[in-house]
């Protein structure tokens, strides 16, 4: 690389990084290792403060080489005065061409990152999503324990039941007993075996409600154990549901963390291609003008510039048509470089005439 052409770039470079820094990407106190736009986001709005003006500058530069070929009255004596005007449009194009292969690098960076982030992404997705499965298959499996333990625990409640109504029967089983011996039921006829029948009577009542008392307890203790493993079934299913809306919560905060980070790689990818698309042609303009540049020798220089204004018009308009897309969204621009480049465009055309009507005479 020329020692001229690295200076330009480094230029190139350092105004990229304060634009940047002006736009908040960087803070003032930012340093960056390697290439310094490795991580460096890159918009329309940065790229476009970064490479418009340059471009800009180049343009007039060259609109002006075609109207001193237009107004010209000796274009021989004018010929230092272009090739100066030629120089000056061949360093602020290349800088406009070192801008744009600074963004395009940054571009390449943040691409690569950006894959890796979704990469990365999607698979702590996927695990998320084998948890969120395994969960809903345990779910699955408490509830239908729990099922179980409530059906159980119906059956509980319905022991209980009948464990207190066996104890109400005996209950009143002994007072009708109670009342009979009180009453002397069975005396009349046989004195000596009525109250000898009461007293069993009364026993077999005692027996039946503290076998009763004894049911209903145990089946008290069963309904109580079944009541804890309900709710503890419940606790679990509660607390695995919960686990299971946190997991699809997570799972969609990374589905919108990747579609984001996709929505800025396209745009990003969709960006560098056309900066890509039109530093072809910008480097193809300046590389033509880089050889006619310094070239002061009157004898070869008409022929020259006309030979290069002939290659540098389809050029033009291949600029044309690939700055297009990169100020799409700025009217502004758009309408600033349209006019521009079709105002220049014609103004070369008619250079190329008179130049072409210069090299005749010569001859």
């Amino acid at each position: 690389m020329e020692p001229e052409q690295a200076v330009v770039r480094h230029q190139a470079e350092a105004t990229v990084l304060e634009i940047l820094k002006s736009e908040n990407y960087l803070g003032a106190g930012t340093v960056l290792p390697g290439h310094f736009l490795a991580v460096i986001p890159v918009t329309e709005k940065s790229y476009r403060r970064a490479v418009l003006p340059p471009f800009l500058d180049g343009l007039n530069s060259l609109k002006s080489v075609a109207e001193t070929l237009q107004t010209s009255n000796d274009i021989l004596q004018d010929i230092q005065h272009v090739d100066q005007l030629i120089k000056a449009s061949v360093k602020s194009l290349t800088e406009a061409e070192n801008a744009s292969n600074v963004q395009v690098r940054a571009l390449s960076s943040n691409l690569e990152e950006r894959f890796g982030m979704i990469k990365s992404l999607d698979d702590e997705m996927k695990s998320l999503e084998a948890q969120e499965q395994g969960l809903k298959e345990h779910l699955s499996g408490l509830q239908v324990q729990e099922s179980l333990a409530r059906q159980q625990l119906q059956e509980a409640q319905q022991a209980v039941n009948n464990a207190n109504d066996a104890l109400h029967r005996a209950m009143a089983a002994k007072q009708a007993a109670e009342e009979e011996q009180k009453l002397g039921i069975g005396l009349i006829f046989i004195p000596i075996v009525g109250p000898i029948m009461g007293g069993i009577t009364i026993s077999k009542a005692n027996e039946a409600i503290d076998n009763a008392e004894k049911m209903e307890f145990e089946a008290i203790l069963d309904f109580n154990h079944h009541s804890r493993s309900v709710s503890r079934y419940e606790d679990e299913r509660q607390s695995y549901s919960n686990e299971i809306h946190s997991t699809k919560q997570k799972i969609w905060a990374k589905t919108r963390e990747i579609q984001n980070i996709q929505q800025n790689l396209n745009r990003e990818g969709s960006l560098q291609q056309k900066l890509t698309n039109f530093i072809i042609p910008l480097r193809k303009c300046t590389t033509l003008l880089s050889t006619l540049a310094g070239k002061t020798i009157v004898g070869n220089m008409l022929m020259e510039l006309s030979g290069t204004l002939v290659q540098l018009l389809p050029i033009m308009n291949e600029i044309v048509e690939t700055v297009r897309p990169l100020v799409e969204n700025s009217t502004d621009y758009q309408l600033l470089i349209s006019a521009r480049l079709t105002n220049i465009i014609h103004k070369l055309k008619e250079a190329n005439r008179r130049v072409k009507e210069a090299v005749a005479c010569k001859q």
